[in-house]
């Protein structure tokens, strides 16, 4: 079977780590990469879990002189070119998010909010607010493709002092979903396993993590399934 290629080709931003550009995510790029030049003042990023918003949000917060802030910070009134609002979703303050949404408007501050849910799952209160967000431009990050894949994982095991050889990359991507949470967590197994067993990161190595992984879920879906 032909294996798909491997390519790892990176965008930079200075002090932030590579961020690697696909189909999966180019949308919400092109969109950052254009501010200011925006329909709106504000942006709404969504995204699965592990698919890259904070660093992208750091990324374009870096860029421009902005600042990242949590969703316990709604009531920050930073007077900087733009603001990224990380982990915003259901459960949020609605008045402090709709009174922000406001001010950055009249300030003429950029606003990036960063969620892993669309709008309608936030299930909001506040009428005005929901008002506000769906005027909104949406970038959706979807879940990676194959050249995405590829990059994420060499990144992944980079980032943890681990630079495997291809085979292990070719060996891991037809056998993995093509999901972010799924992608971190075999990376991280894998990692562990290897400092634990003081193994060197090899096909037949990652084979038998993936077995035993496999092995691991099957003992607690029987479990789960008699409790």
């Amino acid at each position: 079977m032909k294996q798909p290629p491997l390519p790892l080709s990176y965008r930079k931003a200075t002090g932030i780590e590579n961020f690697a550009v696909s189909p999966s995510n180019e949308l919400a790029v092109a969109y950052l990469d254009n501010w200011p030049d925006w329909p709106s003042h504000a942006l709404l990023i969504v995204g699965p879990e592990k698919s890259g918003k904070s660093h992208l949000g750091a990324i374009f917060a870096s860029r421009t002189g902005g600042r990242v802030l949590g969703p316990g910070q709604l009531h920050s009134r930073l007077r900087l070119p733009t603001m990224v609002i990380d982990a915003v979703g259901e459960g949020v303050d609605e008045e402090g998010l709709f009174h922000l949404i406001n001010w950055t408007r009249e300030q003429q501050i950029g606003l990036v909010l960063l969620t892993r849910q669309p709008v309608r799952q936030w299930n909001l209160q506040l009428p005005d607010l929901i008002s506000r967000l769906q005027a909104l431009p949406v970038a959706e990050i979807s879940q990676p493709d194959e050249p995405l894949m590829a990059a994420l994982m060499v990144k992944q095991f980079r980032d943890r002092g681990l630079d495997v050889p291809p085979d292990v990359i070719e060996f891991l991507m037809p056998r993995l979903e093509r999901d972010y949470g799924r992608i971190n967590a075999v990376v991280e197994a894998i990692d562990q396993t290897a400092l634990e067993k003081r193994r060197p990161v090899t096909v037949p190595f990652v084979r038998q993590v993936l077995a035993d992984m496999a092995d691991s879920a099957e003992k607690a879906a029987k479990a789960q399934s008699l409790s």
